[in-house]
């Protein structure tokens, strides 16, 4: 990974997006291209962070022109083996620069942490040109601070177990290092999470004095405890007895503690961080971030592509259909917990027999999980009531879904719900991100528009089951929450409204002034149901 050899041009802002655009579909890629193609007054570099680079991988979008350049990183790329070598370093500069890595690996307070992992990137640089992963791995001061850290977090589990997760949990922030010369110049900074773009976002503008800022779709820390705690590829000794008490693992609690340090990076150096809805920010800040630095921007769609949609769905519902149809649109991953959905479904047609699921969306990204799925269709008998679509463009496929799901463990502020908001459908959705504000409203003229949907626990089958039911069972409901939606989707989430604040927040980061805002679409008026029939119902 060499640096360009040519000076680049400066982009406005460089985006840095880790397991997500241009090469990932999903909300918040949909979010990027949202926010490039609505700024074109702006230019954009971006700098993809994926984990094992792909040879055959596809752009799911194509780059609009007022991107300069696309540059990427993989987390666990095979070191070479020259990278793998140890170099001779000077003792000196060897022996000041472990010093500082063991203050960091064994500070007492976060605020110890953070100065000693700056000062120690700092002594890095005196050595960057000589220093290889091969010394991290092979250096007898690396060794005798290996020793120290399992001695003092770690002493009742296997030394060869913690060995080999401390040299993991290195490989992708080392990678991420290397890269850092590769990141494209820009007047602002802009992490599309925290974790590793949150890492690398901090640690440049940090370099090159840089304004930096920071936003969260979802909790990136929270989803990732989530994950790990749930892991099975991190090792735990079985235990002749489970003491519930203990808590996870410490293998498990250091991953976590990574992740957990990284956010605090982000959040440290960002001059403002961006979340979507009010529940998020109280997680960044119990997570360490200021909260005088957070703001929120809920994201925005454009209702009026939905209007078609939404008359279509209103007139279906005055005709009281027999056959109803109940759509999942999303990735086909354990975080969206579609075996909860295909649960519910079960409870659902043995109440309602003319109700099927569609199920829109990719599930390449994890066939395990799919073909896991497809056999909990099968076991439970409702092969002819569950079609998955696969990858489907949702003005497709929207119109054929008369309720929306969505079954979550973990989400942000979903813009596919948002989308069925503003076509009329109910949603049921489990109580995550900003699903409540969606559905109930967060101000109180928000709320005083009526309910869009109904919410359950997550991972509840029997929960889920009840709300569609409720909600498929009585027409005068559906068209309530249908009206209430697409109000409020018109009235808070508007398109114009986030690009308007991105576009604010862009200029006075990068010390451009603001040009003035577009005039705003006149929003396509909420009708009443007419009692007519449409001419094509979905089938």
């Amino acid at each position: 990974m060499q640096p360009p050899a040519k000076p680049e041009p400066i982009a406005d802002v460089t985006l840095f997006l880790e397991g997500t655009y241009p090469y990932v579909l999903g909300g918040v890629s949909s979010w990027v291209h949202q926010i490039i193609t609505g700024l074109p007054e702006l230019t954009f570099s971006l700098f993809y962070i994926g984990a094992k680079h792909e040879p055959n991988a596809k752009q799911h979008y194509q780059l609009p022109p007022n991107v300069l350049t696309l540059r990427e990183v993989y987390l666990h790329n095979q070191l070479s083996k020259r990278e793998q070598k140890r170099r001779h370093i000077p003792a000196e500069l060897r022996i000041a620069l472990y010093d500082l890595l063991g203050k960091f690996y064994l500070a007492k307070t976060d605020a110890e942490r953070m100065a000693c992992f700056w000062a120690t990137l700092e002594g890095l640089q005196e050595v960057e040109k000589r220093y290889r992963f091969g010394n991290l791995l092979r250096d007898r001061e690396a060794w005798d601070i290996l020793v120290a850290g399992y001695e003092e977090f770690c002493p009742d589990e296997s030394f060869i177990d913690f060995f080999w997760t401390a040299r993991f949990l290195h490989l992708p922030l080392w990678n991420l290092w290397k890269a850092r010369d590769l990141v494209p110049p820009a007047r602002v900074y802009h992490s599309v999470s925290a974790g590793y773009a949150g890492f690398i976002g901090a640690i440049t503008a940090r370099r090159r004095h840089t304004p930096f800022f920071l936003t969260e779709h979802g909790i990136y820390t929270k989803e990732r405890i989530a994950e790990i705690s749930q892991a099975d590829w991190i090792y735990e000794p079985d235990r002749f007895q489970i003491n519930y008490s203990e808590g996870l693992g410490k293998l498990k609690q250091l991953w976590i503690n990574l992740f957990l340090f990284l956010g605090r990076v982000a959040y440290t150096q960002a001059d403002k961080i961006i979340t979507l809805y009010s529940g998020n920010a109280a997680t960044e800040v119990e997570f360490g971030a200021d909260e005088r630095k957070i703001s929120i921007i809920p994201n925005g769609i454009e209702p009026a592509r939905f209007d078609a949609i939404y008359a279509q769905h209103m007139a279906r519902w005055q005709t009281s259909p027999e056959k109803k149809y109940v759509g999942f649109i999303g990735r086909v991953v354990p975080i969206k917990d579609v075996k909860t959905l295909l649960r519910a479904a079960r409870i659902v047609c043995e109440r309602m027999p003319g109700v099927e699921f569609l199920i829109a969306g990719p599930y390449a990204e994890d066939p395990t999980y799919f073909d896991e799925c497809s056999k909990i269709v099968k076991l439970l008998h409702i092969e002819d009531k569950v079609h998955f679509l696969g990858m489907s463009k949702i003005m497709e496929v929207l119109p054929r879904m008369d309720v929306l799901v969505l079954t979550s463990i973990s989400e942000g502020l979903p813009l596919v719900v948002l989308e069925g908001m503003a076509a009329g459908k109910p949603n049921v959705c489990s109580d995550v991100g900003a699903c409540r504000e969606l559905m109930f409203g967060r101000t109180a003229p928000d709320r005083a528009l009526g309910r869009a949907g109904r919410l359950t626990k997550i991972m509840s089958p029997a929960e889920t089951a009840h709300a569609l039911i409720g909600i498929l069972s009585n027409p005068e409901t559906c068209v309530k929450m249908g009206i209430a939606g697409r109000q409020r989707a018109e009235q808070f989430y508007s398109m114009t409204a986030m690009l308007g604040a991105y576009r604010a927040l862009y200029h006075q980061l990068a010390g451009k002034p603001v040009p003035p805002p577009a005039a705003a679409p006149r929003p396509a008026p909420v009708a009443a149901p007419t009692g007519r029939r449409p001419k094509g119902l979905p089938t």
